[in-house]
């Protein structure tokens, strides 16, 4: 999330960092096996997805998430999330997608923990 500032700068208004991951994790649209995009970067309350096709804004969704195989406690998590904003990338094939996920289980927030910890870098500006 981002606003203007009164220089017309961009400013920052996300309250947790983003964490960019290593490598693109598949995010499937609920329990079928349509691929709804890669994860690009995530933090303990949304996540950021490169998408073929533009995303609706606003819409809930019960998302799956596939896991890094070195993650041997579980190969995927499942959890509730609804998606705040859709973008065109720099890649003109491709969409950016934000999500804010919801109520997630402590077993799924110690993953995404897990995740963040030991499968991602945090980018400098």
């Amino acid at each position: 999330m981002d606003s203007m500032n009164e220089k017309g700068r961009r400013q920052e208004l996300r309250e947790v960092d983003r964490r960019y991951l290593v490598f693109y994790l598949r995010v499937y649209d609920g329990m079928s096996s349509k691929i709804l995009g890669h994860l690009v970067d995530i933090s303990e309350k949304g996540m950021m997805l490169i998408a073929d096709n533009a995303i609706p804004v606003n819409e809930n969704y019960r998302l799956r998430m596939r896991l890094p195989t070195q993650m041997k406690e579980r190969n995927e998590i499942i959890f509730d999330a609804t998606s705040r904003w859709c973008k065109s990338d720099a890649n003109p094939d491709f969409f950016l997608a934000g999500f804010q996920m919801h109520d997630l289980e402590q077993s799924n927030k110690d993953l995404v923990l897990t995740l963040i910890r030991d499968f991602s870098y945090h980018e400098e500006r």
